[in-house]
């Protein structure tokens, strides 16, 4: 080898070991930022990720950065490790700095604040001169040790190396933890599935039932979900037995109200927030179609719907976005997260319905179409705040802490509404025409939704699946606006919240066009699919068979319950066809007449004679019903997300 060559050589084992060395030393940094940042996010889960990631990222990111170092400085001659040190401390000053000016540049942006060209030619300047100083700091501490001894300077090559190497084999394994594929019990026998219908369960987050043509609306916005309707079966008076996410679509895949299957109970009376996952030997629908030879896949959003919940049991794939959302919101200030979004923008993972479609579209297309499926898609784009419907590709709040959420004044909510929970809380007061422009961010989010799953049902269509495809789509829960003073779900049991959209079709088999009155519940859906596919009756339901409602059976009256509140004191909630009656956990009652007071206005608590059979059917109901979980049963529910979202003030 020649000198030369050699010369390169060791310039380049100088530039590596500096560059790893260092890369370290910065990812413990924006580790330990990341860590400060997000210490409210889910600490029992992920805090570990937060400290340890980054420092992965920059194991790989150091080194890489010195290459271009090293070819450069190497035509002038031999390289000492100080000028790598130098020229690594400046660039990891910028990178350090460029994501938060960024951020901060944009928020100021969004709240109406224009940065004047001094302003960014101090900071720029300002940025430059701490650069500068890191690197003639860097150097010069770097020489001083190299001239007392080399030994420090390998010592600390050796344990950055040790360090980097056990952060990615940690990231690594996170990562497959979370994202990998998920151990399914193996079917009895795929050949007995042949020629078995396929299932596309759809369900909409925060979408109130008569946002949609089909139940009333005459925005227009909702052309997919209409015609889906019109081929198909509409449940006029569907009711979710939850008004918030996580206890109500464990409902939809358990048929068993909440006291039932356990999701969504308060595990923490210290924080309210702690959450139960679904309890272990509870059965969900996609075990059971699993066990029977389906295919199954879920793809959905929503930080309550972590794998850790307990509904992801049953499924052989199971992505939540929001995970994948949140992770790249969560770093967004890290040099590598800051790069990677700029140099391969295409590859962030959103969480909004065009990724959810994109990933389901992808899906049908690859499937074995030989084999029956059951695909579960969550779409979270109607849930509050509302805005950035087909712009956005994250549904956050996160990026409203440096100059405070949007005032909800003026041209601000032609984009973005305010947090919910700073309008219902009286914080932010608008006027009616300010609670319009809000109104129409929701439907702007609504058709959005409506947009992406019409793609999806294209998709099926266009790969003959729609005859052999039962498709049902509901929504979790509706929204507040104003009806009765507030905005948001989870805080009372209103109609607004608990009227949910629910329609199923399929070809030949399902009735085109029929309407439903009677008071029908999410906790049906289950034992529907069950009856329509000729499987073994659940052994536990709380739901009952809609098939004789479709196909114009008389059945005798029903009531249902709805129950666990999300932001307020514990109540249940009696729906029959005509009537509602609301029992709190401290006895107060309401009580509404719902053919002549549909928007429950006058509360007849006090008229017994109204009230005293509504309380009869309730008691009789509940206490057929005892609870047969244990309310501190399960995981609680990560927080991270949570309150990106929202529901973590």
């Amino acid at each position: 080898m020649t000198p030369a060559a050699q010369g390169w050589r060791r310039d380049l084992g100088v530039a590596l070991a500096t560059g790893m060395a260092g890369g370290v030393l910065l990812g413990t940094r924006e580790g330990l930022a990341t860590f400060a940042s997000n210490a409210f996010a889910d600490p029992q889960h992920h805090a570990i990720a937060y400290l340890v990631v980054p420092i992965a990222v920059w194991f790989f990111l150091g080194p890489l950065l010195m290459l271009p170092v090293a070819a450069v400085a190497r035509l002038r001659g031999p390289v000492s490790a100080t000028t790598y040190a130098a020229a690594l401390g400046g660039i990891g000053t910028l990178l350090a700095l460029a994501p938060w000016l960024e951020d901060g540049l944009v928020q100021m942006r969004a709240n109406g604040v224009a940065p004047s060209r001094v302003l960014l030619s101090a900071l720029a300047l300002l940025t430059s001169g701490l650069a500068i100083a890191v690197a003639l700091f860097t150097r010069a501490a770097v020489a001083w040790h190299v001239q007392r001894s080399a030994r420090p300077f390998r010592h600390l090559v050796r344990m950055t190396a040790l360090a980097g190497a056990l952060a990615c084999v940690w990231t690594g394994r996170f990562l497959v933890s979370s994202l990998g594929p998920r151990e399914v019990e193996a079917a009895t026998s795929y050949a007995a599935s042949a020629g078995k219908p396929n299932v596309l369960l759809i369900s909409i987050d925060t979408l109130r039932a008569d946002a949609l043509g089909a139940y009333g609306s005459t925005s227009g916005g909702s052309p997919a979900l209409d015609r889906l309707a019109a081929d198909g079966v509409t449940f006029e008076q569907a009711i979710t037995p939850a008004p918030w996410t996580l206890p109500a679509l464990a409902s939809l895949v358990t048929g068993l109200y909440p006291r039932h299957h356990g999701a969504g109970a308060v595990t923490n009376r210290h924080d309210p927030l702690g959450r139960s996952s679904l309890a272990p030997g509870v059965q969900t629908l996609a075990e059971t179609l699993a066990a029977e030879g389906w295919q199954t896949q879920a793809i959905v959003t929503n930080p309550y719907l972590l794998a850790q919940s307990g509904l992801a049991a049953g499924y052989h794939g199971y992505e939540n976005l929001t995970f994948l959302s949140e992770a790249m919101l969560t770093g967004r200030t890290n040099a590598g997260q800051w790069l990677f979004n700029h140099l391969a923008a295409h590859l962030v993972a959103g969480d909004r319905g065009s990724e959810v479609s994109d990933r389901a579209v992808r899906w049908l297309a690859d499937v074995e179409h030989d084999r029956p499926f059951l695909l579960w898609l969550h779409y979270l784009d109607p849930h509050g705040p509302y805005g950035g419907a087909g712009e956005s590709r994250h549904k956050t709040f996160r990026g409203e802490n440096l100059f405070g959420a949007l005032s909800g004044r003026g041209a601000g909510l032609e984009a973005r509404s305010p947090e919910p929970v700073r309008m219902r809380s009286g914080e932010v007061r608008l006027n009616a025409e300010e609670k319009d422009a809000v109104r129409a961010l929701y439907r702007a989010e609504v058709a959005e939704v409506d947009h992406q799953v019409g793609r999806v049902l294209a998709a099926l269509d266009e790969r003959g699946l729609r005859e052999r495809t039962l498709v049902v789509v509901v929504s979790d829960h509706g929204e507040e606006f104003w009806e009765h003073g507030g905005v948001e779900h989870g805080h009372t049991l209103y109609d607004e919240v608990l009227r949910v959209a629910m329609l199923m079709r399929w070809p030949g088999h399902l009735p085109q066009g029929e309407r439903v009155a009677t008071v029908t519940s999410l906790v049906d859906v289950a034992p529907t699919i069950h009856d329509l596919f000729g499987l073994a009756e659940p052994t536990t339901t709380d739901g009952v068979s809609l098939v004789p409602l479709m196909r114009g059976k008389a059945v005798p009256e029903r009531a249902v319950l709805s129950e666990n509140m999300l932001f307020t004191e514990e109540r249940v909630a009696l729906r029959t066809d005509q009537t509602k009656l609301v029992r709190w956990a401290n006895g107060k009652e309401e009580a509404y007449d719902l053919v002549r007071d549909p928007a429950e206005r006058r509360d007849l608590a006090g008229v017994e004679p109204f009230v005293a059979a509504l309380r009869d059917d309730l008691d009789d109901l509940t206490q057929a019903m005892v609870p047969t979980v244990a309310r501190s049963a399960g995981a609680n529910i990560p927080v991270g997300a949570l309150r990106a979202l929202g529901y973590v003030h």
